[in-house]
């Protein structure tokens, strides 16, 4: 389990064999097994697979339970939850990258988001964040400009999926500054308060994790494939998360 006042953040693989897909397809509840076949890509179906499985292998070994009975429910706007003896938890995919970020007793959101030719961030952050981001946006050097953009985004997604409410109501939360910051708004549809750090992730991406309050946390990075966690045999209950299973 992770201590208070540090989150982990695990990058989860998505390389997923047949053997082990079939391991993570005896782990989703009926509701998870509908929703990743409501997906008409395949790609994004093995992708789907690929996170909840892991997901639940790891949530279980915090837990110390058995992966297919990790108790795993979605809120009002999409969040996923556990039930009141956590851990609290939050994952966001972007491209090839996907996270899991998981803390002992604050609410946490995560997202990480891939670079894209051809967005109008300018225009974007004109019309949806506060003037003085928009300002930054727009005033940024050409080649720094998305990044930029990508930044700021990725804190207001991890505050708004912390706060498990809809992102619509958290784009105008004042994020800018520097790592580590404290996200607040007195009198907003959010008011907070978050603290949020940026994330390593790989290049072409830009990520963040948020939690609940005031007080500054610690991060604890490590990474993890399907094709390691499929070796542990179905409804094993693992005893730590940091076992070898997991990788660095």
């Amino acid at each position: 389990m992770s201590a208070p006042g540090v989150v982990h953040v695990w990058r989860l693989g998505l390389d997923l064999p047949a053997p082990q897909a079939r391991v993570f397809d005896e782990l989703l509840s009926p509701a998870e097994r509908a929703r990743r076949d409501g997906y008409a890509d395949p790609a994004v179906r093995r992708r789907f697979l690929a996170v909840y499985g892991s997901v639940r292998v790891i949530l279980g070994a915090y837990r110390g339970e058995a992966p297919a009975r990790v108790p795993l429910r979605t809120g009002r706007w999409g969040k996923p939850l556990l039930g009141d003896d956590g851990p609290r938890f939050n994952i966001s995919h972007s491209g090839r990258c996907a996270l899991l970020a998981v803390s002992v007793e604050r609410d946490v959101g995560v997202d990480v988001e891939q670079a894209r030719r051809g967005r109008p961030v300018e225009a974007f952050a004109r019309r949806y964040f506060p003037p003085a981001e928009a300002r930054l946006v727009a005033t940024a050097a050409p080649a720094e400009r998305t990044a930029l953009h990508l930044t700021l985004w990725t804190r207001k997604e991890a505050c708004v999926k912390a706060a498990g409410d809809r992102l619509l109501n958290g784009l105008d939360l004042p994020v800018a500054g520097p790592d580590g910051l404290l996200v607040q708004q007195s009198g907003g549809r959010l008011p907070g308060p978050w603290r949020v750090r940026d994330l390593r992730v790989p290049p072409g991406y830009r990520g963040s994790v948020a939690l609940a309050g005031t007080e500054p946390f610690d991060i604890e990075y490590r990474r993890c494939r399907p094709v390691d966690l499929a070796r542990v045999p179905t409804g094993a209950v693992l005893a730590s998360p940091d076992d070898d299973t997991f990788g660095g």
